[in-house]
């Protein structure tokens, strides 16, 4: 016997009934409708078509969840395509632009699939944390599939979203403070003028990445935090989590401190510091070639100069140190002239 709850829709508080629970009671009266859930992070509902999940839309401004964005920064579509599929195509939705993207060969079936799946979970891991909002259920007599997302067993589907969540929750703590920011290894050290792409090909380290791997690769600019790295990323919280790990692991990346802040500024203070050696280098050798020719030296006129100084306390060195040879020389000169008249006292020859 159907639940009359179901039959006639729900609309409630997150606060007072879990979305956990809700979903469960769908799937068991393997009922056919709409979900919808708002809250202050954004918004979603979910397709259900007796009991299995066949289609979902989400609007989440905090993170990168829409089909058109996720494939243009992976490089799939970029403006230019986008123009000139909407002058050829009607793109008046997005299984309309979906649709579009496999006929003109953008991508194809496997690949928006797997897509999909992965921001249906997305959305999920997003909605079972919000502990304030609103979902309202509105039963329907039929529901259209998906075009490019086969239908899903929704139980699976928040399992696979529960232990995620669970994981992300161990993660994180490994990569507290969230706020750090993290640069690659690479980035430490490359020219300025390359791009992150024309490093990559260079080393040869876009060829050990997969391209979820290079996708959060490219995040890590010593700009984003994790926060916003992990919102912004197109794999995913969990993906996104996993992947900074191993980078982590294998020495890809490195937390930004004082030191590795800003390399080019270091690399500029260290060409300055070589500059200032060089200069004062230069002024030695001048000033050892205007002593070594004091005809030269002594028609320099006007007021004294660095060099000047530099040649004035070298002719000061010089002239103590020849007044403290003669002294010793004439200490010496005394004491063997007492020797040599004491032997020949002795000798009897005085």
């Amino acid at each position: 016997m159907s639940s009359p709850r179901v039959a006639k829709g729900l609309n409630a508080n997150l606060e007072n009934f879990e979305l956990t629970d809700v979903m469960q009671l769908i799937t068991q009266q393997v009922k056919c409708g709409v979900l919808n859930v708002e809250g202050s992070n954004g918004s979603c509902s979910w397709s259900f078509n007796e009991g299995s999940l066949v289609d979902f839309d989400c609007n989440f401004p905090g993170h990168v969840l829409d089909l058109k964005n996720i494939l243009q920064q992976s490089g799939i579509i970029n403006d230019k395509s986008l123009i000139l599929l909407h002058e050829t195509e009607n793109l008046s939705s997005a299984h309309a632009l979906e649709k579009a993207l496999v006929k003109n060969n953008f991508c194809n079936r496997e690949e928006l699939e797997k897509t999909n799946l992965r921001r249906l979970i997305e959305s999920f891991i997003i909605t079972l944390q919000w502990t304030k909002g609103r979902y309202k259920f509105i039963p329907t007599s039929e529901v259209k599939n998906h075009a490019f997302l086969a239908p899903q067993d929704a139980n699976f589907i928040i399992l696979e979203a529960l232990r995620q969540i669970d994981e992300m929750a161990v993660m994180k703590k490994r990569l507290q403070p969230l706020e750090r920011i993290y640069e690659s290894t690479l980035a430490l050290t490359r020219d300025e003028s390359l791009g992150v792409e024309d490093n990559l090909f260079q080393e040869g380290l876009k060829d050990q990445f997969d391209l979820d791997e290079f996708e959060v690769y490219k995040l890590l600019d010593g700009r984003r935090s994790l926060n916003e790295i992990l919102e912004s990323s197109i794999t995913g919280q969990f993906h996104t989590c996993c992947t900074i790990l191993d980078f982590l692991d294998r020495n890809i990346i490195a937390p930004i401190s004082v030191d590795s802040r800003k390399p080019f500024e270091r690399g500029r203070n260290r060409n300055l510091s070589g500059i200032a050696l060089l200069i004062l280098s230069c002024a030695l050798l001048i000033s050892t070639y205007l002593a070594i020719n004091p005809i030269n030296n002594s028609k320099v006129t006007g007021n004294p100069t660095l060099f000047s100084a530099i040649i004035e306390n070298l002719k000061a060195d010089q002239q103590k140190l020849q007044q403290q040879t003669r002294k010793l020389l004439q200490i010496n000169n005394t004491y063997e002239d007492r020797e040599l008249k004491g032997s020949l006292v002795d000798d009897g020859k005085l």
